[in-house]
């Protein structure tokens, strides 16, 4: 009879936590290469083993994320923990505010997608062609530092960087990560499953999802670190534009904070507002907000009014749409957008009575179909045309 031990199994990967040791290099062009093949960005698949490729991946993101919120502090922002009074050995999410977020005049809120780190736009950017700054928040904040808070007050706003992301606390790591990177955290053999998820252990108080973060972020921060006059200038991205269109679709939460929003960005928003209850919010989506959508059309082209455009499968999500130039990524629409996203929510703060303007919608002519003739078949070339055999039947 054979007797397995534990020990038996194979062992967990483990891998440095910091670029150089991982293999890479930050080059002057801010992008991360091997540093073996310096031609060669990422490489994510190392092994065949699915388990050697996502834990590689993990100590990878977790070193750019340690880089990212360096030039982000060095950008003047703070990290602070939530829910406020946390210490950083408390169960506790991360974000980033200005430290002098109380004597702002207006204050952008960013929400990113709830399946990202903490000061990541785009992965894909981040570790690819582009480089860490244009694929992280390092970038937005840079641009907000160059604008004016309102029409009289020409000091740069302040900035809040919420976490819709990293939500599970590791108590091992003492820190808090994406559903995703949960998945990827050490397990006591290769061939172990996964950890079950304890609501005692890896929930955040008061954070437990991206819907309650959310919350938090306009109750306790906003609520409680600005100036109850501040203007406030929101930023959602994918996801988010959902969560945060649904909490300000509340009687109390509208009249909580309609008055104090500015204008409001709605990145890869699709959600028709059919189901919307409160008139503030619709009137105030008509006209101080703006939706862009992946469209390979140019940059700024105008796509629907409020009432959505059928031709372009755009519903009645109740704001003006625009072409982010961006196809394919939600993620990288705000990198696409960047100059003229950030300029609209600027005027719509120091403009006085500044609304949508009427949107002018380009009529793209479908080119009429016909049926193939006689004429055009023998026309086509023959490696054009289908093959056809015929097999004998026995």
């Amino acid at each position: 009879m054979f007797r397995r031990h534990w020990s038996g199994l194979p062992k967990d990967p483990v891998f440095p936590a910091d670029l150089e040791g991982l293999g890479y290099f930050i080059t002057c062009e801010d992008e991360v290469r091997l540093i073996s093949n310096p031609d060669l960005y990422f490489k994510f698949f190392l092994n065949r083993q699915p388990r050697v490729n996502v834990r590689q991946r993990l100590m990878f993101d977790q070193a750019l994320e340690r880089v990212i919120h360096e030039r982000l502090e060095k950008q003047g922002l703070q990290k602070i923990a939530l829910p406020l009074g946390s210490t950083p050995q408390d169960c506790h999410v991360p974000i980033f505010v200005s430290p002098d977020l109380m004597s702002k005049a207006r204050i952008v809120v960013v929400f990113g997608e709830p399946s990202h780190d903490l000061g990541v736009l785009a992965g894909r950017v981040v570790s690819g062609p582009g480089g860490i700054n244009k694929g992280s928040m390092v970038s937005v904040v840079q641009a907000l530092r160059a604008q004016a808070s309102t029409e009289k007050n020409t000091s740069p706003p302040g900035v809040v960087l919420a976490n819709t992301g990293q939500l599970y606390w590791w108590p091992e790591g003492k820190r808090a990560l994406t559903v995703t990177s949960s998945n990827h955290i050490p397990l006591p053999s290769m061939v172990h499953i996964g950890r079950r998820h304890v609501p005692a252990l890896n929930s955040i108080p008061q954070n437990e999802d991206a819907a309650s973060h959310i919350g938090y972020v306009f109750k306790e921060v906003l609520g409680g670190m600005a100036k109850h006059d501040a203007r406030i200038s929101l930023v959602a991205i994918g996801e988010s534009c959902e969560l945060v269109t649904k909490f300000l679709d509340n009687e109390s939460n509208w009249a909580a904070w309609g008055h104090r929003l500015s204008s409001m960005l709605l990145l890869g928003h699709v959600y028709p507002d059919d189901g919307l209850k409160t008139p503030g919010l619709k009137e105030f989506l008509k006209k101080r907000t703006r939706a862009y959508v992946t469209s390979d059309l140019p940059l700024d082209t105008a796509l629907a009014p409020p009432t959505g455009n059928a031709q372009q499968g755009i519903p009645n999500i109740g704001c003006p749409c625009y072409s982010s130039s961006e196809s394919l990524y939600v993620e990288v629409i705000l990198i696409r957008t960047l100059e003229s996203a950030l300029r609209y929510a600027e005027d719509a703060a120091t403009k006085p009575g500044f609304e949508n303007p009427q949107v002018e919608i380009v009529v793209i002519e479908e080119p009429e179909e016909r049926e193939l003739t006689e004429e055009d078949w023998a026309k086509l070339p023959a490696d054009q045309k289908p093959s056809v055999s015929l097999t004998p039947v026995v």
